[in-house]
């Protein structure tokens, strides 16, 4: 007689992002948004790197972009271990979105891509200058070599609220309908 087995968590094993987590992501990136990518490391211990933008975020597959000198180590572990993390940071409130994701790839950066990740960091760019980083430390930090840029694609399979507060931590749920 088979054993019972607990079912799944839809949430752990469907792909699919909430589209209230969707669209905070989108916004952000798209009025400049801090955006960390976490991985964990050849050595097992979590790594974490920035990412120069968001080129696509769907429901079912996201999309950034990375330097790989300024990733190199990460990159190898996301290749050993394709499960991933992204957090997406608005800059003068600090709303913080994070998608966990597997299934990540490494691919080339494609045009409009590049043309996307410039676009964001801009807006980023202007979001430092606005908290008063400093325009020379804003530009430096957003500068990047397009010839340097990679492509991670992973599958979502859950979106938490990162936010500081009561809340940070939370699983986005879907609401009823």
């Amino acid at each position: 007689m088979p054993s019972a087995q607990a079912p799944a968590d839809p949430a752990e094993t469907e792909p699919g992002l909430l589209p209230e987590a969707q669209a905070l992501v989108e916004a952000f990136c798209r009025h400049g948004a801090s955006i960390i990518i976490g991985v964990i490391g050849l050595s097992g211990r979590p790594l974490a790197g920035v990412a120069l933008g968001c080129a696509e975020f769907g429901p079912n597959k996201v999309r950034v972009l990375l330097s790989r000198p300024l990733n190199s180590e990460l990159l190898l572990g996301l290749m050993r271990n394709s499960r991933i993390a992204l957090t997406v940071s608005e800059v003068p409130t600090h709303r913080s979105i994070q998608i966990k994701g597997e299934g990540a790839v490494l691919l080339a950066a494609q045009a409009e891509d590049l043309r996307i990740a410039k676009r964001q960091l801009r807006a980023f760019r202007d979001q430092l200058i606005d908290a008063e980083y400093g325009e020379a430390f804003a530009t430096a930090y957003c500068r990047f070599d397009p010839a340097e840029a990679v492509a991670v694609e992973f599958i979502p399979r859950a979106a938490f609220t990162q936010t500081p507060g009561p809340r940070a931590g939370e699983r986005l749920q879907e609401s009823v309908r």
